[in-house]
């Protein structure tokens, strides 16, 4: 199983994608103890939403509400929104998203006057079904890096 990371150093690695959360769950033990605390309380609360045969096709940092952070799951069935609780207890809610509900995918970069960010600056845009109409969705904080490939993914998925 270990055959889908490859560390390169202390703070870089690639996931060989597809994996599955039981994947998921031995490729984070190579990440630092600090950063592996946020993965496993995201894999926790996505084990009652997902199914054990669902592939992960990218595990991103995103923030999917304007003041929470977390991550953004493509699985091959849903799209899953993790965000971080604070508090003592911590933990992390999900939100689903279906395929099916998703209008339009698109994509954006943040300004940045500053030079060098604390945050990373990929945007997606997603145009969801809602009660009545539709409602747009802005995801920040996505690695600008893997923006392409969760766009194209996203857009694979939906049509």
């Amino acid at each position: 199983m270990m055959s889908k990371f490859t560390k390169f150093n202390q703070t870089l690695g690639a996931i060989e994608y597809p994996v599955s959360l039981a994947e998921m769950k031995t490729v984070i033990l190579e990440f630092p103890k600090s950063e592996r605390k946020y993965y496993e309380m995201s894999i926790k609360a996505l084990e009652k939403s997902m199914k054990k045969d669902e592939k992960i096709f990218s595990f991103n940092t995103a923030d999917a509400k304007l003041t929470k952070t977390g991550f953004m799951v493509i699985g091959d069935k849903n799209l899953y929104f993790t965000t971080l609780k604070g508090g003592l207890l911590g933990g992390a809610d999900v939100e689903v998203v279906k395929y099916s509900d998703i209008k339009n995918v698109d994509f954006d970069m943040a300004p940045n006057p500053l030079g060098m960010a604390q945050m990373e600056l990929g945007i997606l845009l997603l145009e969801v079904k809602g009660m009545i109409g539709s409602k747009k969705r802005t995801i920040r904080n996505i690695p600008d890096y893997n923006l392409d490939y969760i766009v194209k993914k996203l857009r694979e998925l939906t049509a």
